[in-house]
C-alpha cells in the first residue's frame, strides 16, 4: 500500500528481474527483485477530464511496462462509468451508481426524451456499461446534451441529477 514503483529492472537477456519503488509516507527507496513480475497498476482514468478514477490512475503502470519493452494492445478500451456528476463543479467526478438506475433513475437528453430506448429497448437503463456510456456519449454529440459540462441527465418522478 502506498508504494509507487518507478522503474522496472531488467537482466541482460531483456527479461524483467525487479523493479525500484518508494513509499508515499516515509519516501523511501525500495529495490525488489523477482523471477517473474505481474503488472497490475490499474488504469489511466486520471488522464481525463471528468472522472470517478482514483487520483493514481494515471497510466503509469502502462508506461512503465511500455519502457520495458511490452507490447501494449488494445490501449484504446477504456471502460467508463456511464453515470457521475459534473455538475455543479464541486461535486464533477462523483460516482453516481448503477443501484440509482436500478431503483427507477431513468435517463433523459435536453428535450427530455428517455432516450436508452433507442439504444437497449429490453434492458433500457439496465444495460450494459459500455452500452450505456455509448449511448450517453452519441446524446451528447449530436447535440442533445444537458447545457451544462457535456452531459444528459439521469431523473426520477421529480428532480434531476447530471450524468
Amino acid at each position: 500500500m502506498e508504494t509507487t514503483v518507478t522503474r522496472l529492472f531488467k537482466n541482460d537477456e531483456g527479461r524483467v528481474v525487479g523493479a525500484l519503488a518508494y513509499t508515499r509516507e516515509s519516501g523511501r527507496f525500495i529495490h525488489f527483485k523477482a523471477k517473474a513480475v505481474v503488472m497490475a497498476t490499474g488504469g489511466w482514468g486520471r488522464n481525463y477530464k471528468v472522472t470517478s478514477n482514483s487520483w493514481e490512475g494515471t497510466g503509469d503502470g502502462a508506461v512503465l511496462a511500455y519502457d520495458a519493452g511490452a507490447e501494449l494492445v488494445d490501449m484504446e478500451m477504456v471502460q467508463f462509468h456511464p453515470t457521475g456528476m459534473v455538475w455543479p463543479p464541486g461535486v464533477r467526478g462523483l460516482l453516481v451508481t448503477e443501484g440509482v438506475r436500478g431503483e427507477g433513475g431513468v435517463l433523459r437528453n435536453s428535450e427530455g426524451e428517455r432516450y436508452m430506448e433507442n439504444y437497449d429497448p429490453e434492458k433500457m437503463e439496465l444495460s450494459t456499461r459500455d452500452v450505456v456510456a455509448r449511448a450517453n456519449y452519441t446524446e451528447v454529440t449530436e447535440g442533445r446534451g444537458a447545457p451544462t459540462a457535456g452531459s444528459t441527465w439521469i431523473s426520477r418522478t421529480s428532480g434531476t441529477t447530471a450524468s
